[in-house]
């Protein structure tokens, strides 16, 4: 199955179906011999109840910022594509992702980095914006993954 688990070297890898207008999506949390653990969420049209319980407990997570609702309403896209990016088998909105991070933050959660962020129906500092109210005191590292080039490297320790 697409979806059982495996491991490269020391690393456990953990498939976890989400969903995506794709042929078996998959998003992955990765566990280090440590039990560091990183997950990794872009590509999803909504967050299911497996899908939370599964990325808690992370040291680090990428998740997806796609859209701001009101800038993809009124942003450049045909409706039907807009349809499909908002839809329950597209991307996250900013709200969706704010609300999956309220539910998954905790003292051992030390990095976010939101990513998957559309270059018209968005703007990194309203995922930003999103990212810190849902976090509130939290004490860890947000970053925005660039379009082109990415993040630097993120250790966890």
């Amino acid at each position: 199955s697409s979806h059982q688990s495996f491991s490269i070297g020391s690393i456990h890898i953990e498939p976890v179906p989400v969903p995506h207008d794709a042929r078996e999506p998959s998003q992955f949390v990765f566990t280090a011999r440590d039990e560091k653990r990183l997950g990794l969420l872009t590509d999803i049209g909504h967050v299911t109840p497996h899908v939370r319980e599964r990325y808690q407990a992370c040291d680090a997570l990428l998740v997806e910022c796609n859209h701001d609702v009101e800038m993809l309403a009124n942003g450049p896209y045909p409706q039907r594509l807009k349809q499909r990016v908002a839809g329950i088998q597209g991307h996250l909105s900013n709200a969706q992702a704010a609300d999956l991070l309220q539910s998954v933050k905790t003292d051992r959660l030390a990095h976010v980095v939101l990513n998957h962020i559309s270059e018209k129906n968005n703007l990194p500092s309203l995922a930003l914006d999103a990212a810190r109210e849902a976090l509130g005191e939290w004490q860890g590292e947000l970053q925005v993954a660039d379009q082109q080039n990415g993040v630097d490297w993120i250790e966890i320790a």
